[in-house]
């Protein structure tokens, strides 16, 4: 090649270089030519540059701008700067790796520079020492893999920040090179492992949860974030792996799943709620309580899932907001339906700065323990009635006993059929009277005789004449007893309530009017029967039908009508014991009882009692005044505080062969008795006087004569009887109010003991 094509190819080559170039006199410094890439750089144009020294050009003043550094030249013949700043001519600062070299051109020695221009690549280089100053001081751990197979011996660690070292406590030297597998203990998850390897082999990105160990063997939990590195061909080249430590959040977590099943064994409902109701924690007490899952409430408004009435909830979040806590009685709805009462304490949490932030409630059912409450009420309430019954009953005796007895003292002074007619008119008025007060008194107390045998019919007819003067005459009643019926063996007191509650029940059904109809028949009952009725044994029973035409019965409710306190009536209306009464009273004497019932057609109820015997109805007619016992002149000592008694229980015995001696209470009756001891055959003395009770006179007059005669009489009626009741030795006893043929057969039986 000849010297000119050399010269246009270096030209070309100069030219076209992407370094700048600069040529250089070697004894003078001044410049003699330059490339057009440096020109760009410096912002020069090549005139301005060529023909001056470089000591006079501001970028290179500071350079090769003294004898020093040329001399330096002339001498080594060559000088290099790795990384200086330049300013351009429009003052912009750059980076530039500066080689000078001293070169022979023809004849002369010249300096030739070549300038690169480092600028983005310091810049890039710094960012990268930030950015590793940044990953080094990460409170996160960062570990940095290659990406070898992930088959044995698998990636290898290429670099760690200091939360490794830390939070590890390895050194980046003794973890770098090793398999990242050095972290994994007996603890961590396999199938963990397995997934993440499944991922790094297709060079996908994971996340992660995994246990690692620390040098000294702890148990390090990890959120992992493992991120494959790709280089400019799309090669997986490296693994970046983010971990953070999340021990304490899994410890906070075990102890508040700890808490949380210590709070699902209460048996208590306990939910958290937001400020507007939205609820966000729900025990599985509460589960068993209201019946929705976990899943179910959280996330719904407690005022639409619990309460009947969401005003209430407004009402109770109210106060909780304003004064910090609810605390009382409140009626919330189960996922079926029921209602419950929930004896509840709400309170208002507040964050870390005092601001309200949700509400804790804890409820307990009380809804069992309200009914028994309110059970315990109504057998107070009834207390309270059988004892202000047995005052007036008392009095009511008192008065009637008088009346009673007169009856049978003026049947023998008349003569006229008229007469004898207003006697038996008033006869029968006491009767029934008296009567009214007994089932008072028994219904009010719980008064129980024991079991006798009773004719039905005349149970039957007793309780006709109670309901015709009680029931509303827009009940029509009809009674269908047979002439002749067994005899059965009952309480009497407790028969009366059967059928009592039975037609009450009835009346209740009938609000607008109807038709009450009573039966009483004998029937065999067949073994075919007792296969309905487990228990029951085949034979004669006395069947009472008690039949109203009313609304009737529920299908949905019809199995429940016999279950303590269940009633479909308002409060005031019922206690929901009549049925269950009913039940218990027919089981306890052996008896079946059925219901039929058609909604709006009426209900019957058929009872089964064992016959006793068969007999005809015997008669109630008052004996006549010829056939009532007669004394023969024997002293009775009468006691009584009322005067009325006193008088007409005297006159009657003095009317029928009798002497009577009067006292008007106990110390009387003791003074009379001291001073007539000898005279006195038997008295009769009631036991409810002021001053000295019967009882206390009793003893008083036993003291004197062991052997004394004493009829005890009260007007209360107890189970044990007068002589039980009051605790006395007495012969007999006469409940008030009695008649006069009751008065004179107890005085003579009492009389002919020996």
């Amino acid at each position: 090649m000849d010297l000119n094509a050399s010269e246009v190819k270096y030209r070309r080559l100069f030219e076209a270089a992407q370094d700048g170039i600069l040529i250089l006199e070697l004894d003078s410094g001044r410049i003699t030519d330059v490339n057009p890439f440096l020109c760009n750089l410096l912002e020069f144009t090549a005139d301005e540059l060529i023909g001056r020294t470089v000591g006079e050009i501001s970028p290179f003043k500071d350079i090769l701008g003294n004898k020093a550094t040329l001399l330096e030249l002339q001498t080594v013949g060559y000088i290099r700067y790795n990384d200086i700043p330049l300013e351009t001519k429009g003052g912009r600062r750059i980076a530039v790796e500066f080689v000078c070299n001293v070169y022979e051109a023809g004849e002369e020695l010249v300096i030739q520079c070549n300038i690169r221009d480092i600028t983005k690549q310091r810049a890039a280089e710094r960012q990268l020492v930030l950015l590793g100053e940044c990953v080094a001081n990460l409170n996160d751990i960062v570990v940095v893999t290659d990406a070898r197979p992930v088959e044995e011996p698998g990636p290898r660690i290429l670099m760690v920040n200091r939360a490794f070292e830390r939070t590890m406590g390895y050194t980046a030297a003794e973890a770098v090179g090793r398999s990242p597998r050095f972290l994994q203990g007996p603890k961590t998850d396999q199938k963990v492992l397995a997934e993440i390897k499944a991922a790094l082999s297709e060079a996908k990105q994971i996340r992660r949860r995994l246990i690692n160990y620390t040098k000294g063997g702890a148990e390090v939990h990890l959120d992992i974030d493992i991120v494959p590195i790709f280089d400019a061909t799309g090669i997986c080249t490296q693994f970046a792996a983010t971990e953070r430590d999340i021990t304490e959040n899994v410890k906070a977590e075990e102890r508040l799943a700890e808490q949380a099943g210590f709070l699902d064994k209460a048996r208590d409902a306990i939910l958290v709620r937001d400020l507007n109701g939205k609820i966000l924690y729900w025990n599985q007490g509460a589960e068993r309580i209201y019946g929705w899952t976990r899943e179910e409430a959280v996330g719904q408004t407690s005022g639409d899932l619990l309460f009947l009435d969401p005003k209430k909830f407004r009402e109770q979040n109210r106060t909780i907001l304003g004064t910090g806590e609810w605390i009382g009685p409140s009626q919330h709805v189960t996922k079926d339906r029921r209602v419950l009462t929930m004896d509840l304490s709400c309170t208002l949490i507040r964050d870390s700065d005092g601001n309200p932030k949700s509400v804790l409630k804890i409820g307990t059912d009380i809804t069992e323990r309200k009914k028994v409450e309110a059970q315990l009420l109504r057998a107070q309430r009834m207390e309270s009635i059988g004892t202000l019954a047995g005052g007036i009953a008392h009095d009511l005796n008192n008065i009637l006993t008088p009346i009673m007895m007169s009856i049978g003292v003026l049947r023998s002074e008349v003569n006229t059929a008229e007469t004898r007619e207003i006697l038996d008119t008033i006869d029968s008025s006491a009767r029934r009277g008296a009567e009214i007060i007994k089932q008072v008194l028994s219904f009010a107390r719980g008064v129980e005789g024991e079991p006798v045998e009773i004719q039905p019919r005349l149970i039957v007819a007793e309780l006709a004449g109670i309901i015709k003067h009680t029931f509303p005459k827009d009940i029509r009643l009809q009674f269908h007893v047979a002439d002749q019926i067994s005899t059965i063996i009952a309480d009497p007191t407790q028969f009366h309530q059967v059928l009592l509650n039975l037609c009450v029940n009835a009346r209740d059904a009938m609000p607008n009017g109807g038709v009450l109809i009573i039966t009483a028949k004998d029937i065999v009952l067949g073994e075919e029967f007792m296969a309905l009725n487990p228990g029951a044994k085949a034979g004669r029973y006395v069947m009472l039908t008690v039949t109203d035409t009313g609304s009737g019965i529920p299908t949905e409710i019809k199995d429940r009508i016999f279950e303590p306190f269940f009633t479909t009536k308002d409060l005031s209306k019922g206690t929901g014991l009549g049925l269950s009464t009913v039940l218990a009273i027919v089981k306890s004497h052996h008896g079946i009882i059925n219901v039929y019932s058609e909604l709006g057609r009426g209900t019957t109820f058929n009872l089964y009692l064992p016959a006793k015997a068969f007999a005809l109805c015997p008669s109630k007619d008052a004996p006549a005044v010829d056939t009532l016992p007669r004394g023969n002149g024997e002293v009775v000592l009468i006691v009584d505080d009322e005067p009325s008694i006193l008088t007409m229980t005297s006159r009657t015995l003095q009317k029928f062969g009798y002497s009577t001696l009067t006292a008007t209470d106990g110390a009387d009756a003791v003074a009379v008795f001291a001073e007539h001891r000898k005279e006195i055959s038997v008295v009769i003395a009631d036991m409810m006087m002021p001053v000295m009770d019967g009882r206390a006179m009793i003893l008083a007059l036993k003291r004197i004569d062991p052997l004394v005669k004493i009829i005890a009489v009260s007007g209360l009626v107890h189970s044990g009887g007068v002589v039980g009741s009051f605790g006395v030795s007495a012969k007999r006893s006469l409940f008030k109010p009695f008649t006069a043929e009751a008065l004179l057969g107890v005085v003579k039986d009492v009389l002919d003991e020996a």
